[in-house]
């Protein structure tokens, strides 16, 4: 068995226990949430993460809950959190081992090469504390730049702009991803209030659609329609009580 076999296998084993001590909602398909991962040979998937981390043990076991909720399950509560730990960003408190994770996440397009580098780099901050502690603290700042606020709205264009607003209190974000010509809307509320929303069918060249919520998420859905999207988020806006 290769070490990419190995990796899909552990975290296979470990993706239903990583999505209970999450509180998971029923509707995130944990395999999808985390399986569509991990790149296939001769093609590249978004790559590692603190969910992966947790599924792979690279956290310890008593520091994965707040990882593995941040995975799939944001909440009001959660987020405070990781506001409260980020203060001393104490290098053991799970919102370091969180975002020293973030730290090494890309989105844009892993290959298996890079996946397993990742892998590897994560061990190494595993391994030093002090480390750990300046990354986490360098993706804290980071994200806390990559937004703008306008009407009560984060506005990004990078991975970690939605987190980098959460933790500075905006309830509602937006992120344009252009490679994939999506706009990303979330929340870490329990709702965006979308459930009765009429989605496009509308799909990219690879017959992926390209409008509606992500892994059947409440809090986290897609558009590729800047019409569309007003549509989102006036709703949104309302539901959440912003503006």
């Amino acid at each position: 068995m290769s070490k990419m076999e190995e990796i899909r296998q552990t975290v296979a084993d470990n993706m239903h226990r990583v999505a209970k001590l999450g509180q998971w909602p029923s509707h995130i398909n944990a395999e999808k949430s985390l399986l569509s991962r991990i790149p296939e040979p001769g093609k590249e998937a978004p790559g590692f993460d603190a969910g992966i981390a947790c599924a792979l043990g690279l956290i310890p076991r008593d520091k994965q809950q707040l990882a593995a909720q941040l995975h799939a399950n944001y909440t009001p509560k959660a987020v405070k959190l990781v506001r409260r730990q980020s203060v001393q960003m104490h290098e053991d408190a799970p919102t370091t081992w969180w975002l020293a994770a973030c730290w090494l996440c890309d989105e844009a397009g892993v290959s298996q090469r890079d996946f397993l580098r990742q892998v590897s780099a994560f061990k190494r901050l595993a391994a030093d504390p002090q480390t750990r502690r300046k990354v986490a603290r360098e993706e804290l700042e980071r994200k806390k730049k990559l937004f703008v606020v306008l009407d009560g709205i984060a506005y990004g264009a990078q991975d970690g702009a939605a987190q980098g607003a959460y933790i500075a209190g905006v309830d509602l974000a937006v992120v344009w991803m252009e490679k994939y010509g999506i706009y990303f809307v979330s929340t870490y509320h329990e709702s965006l209030g979308l459930e009765d929303f009429v989605w496009s069918d509308r799909v990219d060249d690879q017959g992926r659609l390209m409008s509606g919520p992500i892994h059947g998420s409440r809090q986290f859905v897609k558009t590729g329609s800047q019409e569309e999207l007003g549509k989102m988020l006036e709703i949104a806006k309302a539901h959440l009580a912003i503006g």
